[in-house]
């Protein structure tokens, strides 16, 4: 008789009553009559979700953290528990949460970056009021002092920075629709992969999905990156103003980079590491999915929206006359 992985699953596939005592089958949850606990079906092979942050009864945002931790210092043990969790509420609710945040500093990201404009003058013109964008929503920022003026425009470089900020709002509301967009892509695409890369004895029994959910800890470093890209116009600011503390603009992004990179990483290495619970037989299909075809169709999902949300932007700002 084939393993049940739900109760609707055991109401449709066992008798109305026991054969042992002829009670009725109800309440059936372990394969086991619940009377004379006779053996009416196979134990579920996977079971419910047991995580701390399913049974954590603290506030969400600390039981998101501490599942974070949980799931970064997963050993092999662990990582089989956990690959043998069914999808839950908890687990879908944990994955949300996630990509909550990571929506919430792409918009950050994309509020600060976006809508920037440099004031260049015109060779031996001082003067450079003429040159002030007229677009809907520009707020100056930073210009150059007095003792830097003449100098900057010998050497052709910038002498104001605006910043547009509706065109900034542009640019976070539709940094929201991509993260939105691509979660759902992403995770449609790692539980199909997955499910069908199981060999057909394997099928349909939840494993690892649970599990795909909470690999969304591993994005965590993915945060600061994105909040340290929204501040590197600080550098340019900086300069232009005459500050004392002028931070590079390599700082920033080579801090960034190094982040987003482990950060992409180590949910690729997750994902790898999971798929190495999975039964000898289908092993070696899941790691072919999870090495090869994640970082190839993930790279492309997580390309695709941005560069489609990248060119609505561009269509956006004139049609709202925010261009400069």
């Amino acid at each position: 008789m084939s393993t049940l992985n739900t109760k609707q699953e055991a109401s449709a596939d066992l008798p109305e009553r026991c054969p042992a005592c002829g009670r009725p089958l109800v309440n059936l949850t372990s394969g086991r009559c619940p009377i004379c606990d006779f053996a009416v079906a196979d134990e579920p092979v996977t079971g419910e979700d047991r995580s701390p942050y399913a049974q954590s009864t603290a506030s969400r945002r600390r039981a998101w953290w501490g599942m974070c931790r949980w799931v970064w210092g997963a050993g092999r043990e662990r990582l089989g528990h956990l690959a043998l969790m069914r999808s839950s509420a908890a687990s879908r609710r944990f994955a949300r949460a996630t990509v909550v945040r990571l929506a919430l500093t792409s918009a950050v990201c994309c509020l600060l970056l976006s809508g920037w404009h440099a004031i260049d003058p015109l060779p031996g013109v001082a003067e450079v009021e003429h040159s002030t964008p007229t677009g809907k929503g520009c707020l100056p920022v930073a210009g150059a002092t007095a003792e830097s003026l003449d100098g900057r425009i010998r050497r052709g470089e910038a002498v104001a920075l605006w910043w547009n900020a509706l065109q900034g709002g542009i640019g976070a509301a539709l940094a929201i629709i991509w993260a939105a967009i691509l979660a759902r892509l992403l995770s449609v695409f790692l539980a199909k992969g997955v499910e069908t890369s199981l060999g057909k004895q394997h099928r349909g029994q939840g494993r690892l999905t649970a599990a795909l959910c909470y690999s969304a800890a591993w994005a965590v470093p993915l945060l600061p990156a994105g909040l340290l890209l929204a501040l590197s116009p600080i550098s340019e600011v900086a300069e232009l103003a005459g500050w004392s503390f002028q931070p590079p603009a390599l700082l920033f992004f080579a801090a960034a980079a190094v982040l987003g990179a482990l950060g992409l990483l180590a949910w690729w290495f997750g994902l790898i590491r999971l798929a190495t619970t999975v039964p000898v037989r289908s092993r070696r299909r899941v790691l072919f999915f999870c090495m090869i075809w994640v970082p190839l169709v993930g790279t492309t999902l997580l390309a695709a929206p941005a560069w489609g949300m990248w060119y609505l932007r561009d269509l956006l700002i004139p049609v709202l006359h925010l261009q400069w």
